[in-house]
């Protein structure tokens, strides 16, 4: 990079440093901790054996209940868009481009703020299934819902949740959308073609904008992002819920919380 603006520096107006894509992601530790087990060369989840024996649930009949709750967040979480005529799209096996779809969807309804749609798909993602007398993680196809909106601070984002246990959740953002919201809200004067930001008024404050984004309380922020996928209310994991095993020394205030969140290295 000092290459690069060593070699264009006549040409070059302003230099921005901030952002780009983010993504967090975030679990319920009550459920997703265990350890590895060299016999059956897999992770055997503590956490979810705990839950089933607090829930007097056997290993074999794991399934139909983890089955029973999936269906029960789906049709909880999905019932919310469907109340306020929001898109609700169930995707086909054929791959799709999520981001290109609900930016389409966005456009032709005009939407500028709030919720633009629900994806609902299925995706091979690490999730807890029997394995003979333990819990154990394996790569398996599960549902997923995507639900995509513009966030009055952030702008244009999407969270995902995991329907099968262990409920993991992963929140997409974008820092440029960011800045662009947070420049249009300070009256600055800027050009923006997809990703990009040119022509802006005034660098210097452009960039104290995209610093403040460095001092966002994330676990605040995320925790209001996560809530709508999970409306589900605390009985969900009762009695487990009321439980603190494992690291966390205190039971969360929702089923789903990402107080835990970080941002992922390979975003």
């Amino acid at each position: 990079m000092p290459q690069f603006t060593e070699r264009y520096r006549d040409q070059i107006v302003g230099i921005l440093s901030g952002f780009d894509r983010l993504v967090f992601r975030g679990s319920l530790r009550r459920l997703n901790y265990g350890h590895w087990d060299r016999a059956l060369g897999a992770l055997v989840a503590r956490g979810m054996e705990e839950y089933l024996w607090q829930n007097k649930i056997l290993c074999k009949p794991y399934a139909p209940h983890v089955k029973q709750v999936s269906e029960r967040l789906q049709q909880t979480c999905l019932k919310r868009y469907r109340e306020r005529n929001v898109p609700v799209i169930f995707l086909a096996f054929v791959p799709v481009d999520k981001e290109k779809l609900a930016r389409r969807i966005a456009a032709e309804k005009k939407i500028r703020s709030g919720p633009v749609c629900a994806l609902s798909s299925l995706a091979p993602i690490p999730r807890w299934s029997t394995g003979g007398k333990n819990i154990i993680r394996r790569q398996r196809r599960c549902g997923v819902l995507y639900h995509y909106q513009i966030h009055p601070e952030v702008g244009w984002m999407y969270a995902r949740i995991q329907t099968w246990f262990a409920c993991n959740v992963q929140i997409g953002q974008n820092g440029r959308e960011w800045l662009a919201r947070q420049m249009t809200r300070e009256g600055l004067c800027y050009h923006q073609q997809g990703n990009c930001l040119v022509g802006i008024d005034d660098y210097p404050r452009a960039q104290a904008l995209l610093d403040q984004q460095l001092k966002t309380d994330w676990a605040k922020l995320c925790d209001g992002l996560a809530e709508p996928l999970n409306p589900i209310p605390e009985t969900l994991f009762e009695p487990y819920s009321r439980l603190t095993t494992g690291p966390v020394t205190r039971a969360s205030g929702r089923p789903i919380s990402c107080s835990g969140m970080r941002p992922s290295s390979n975003a």
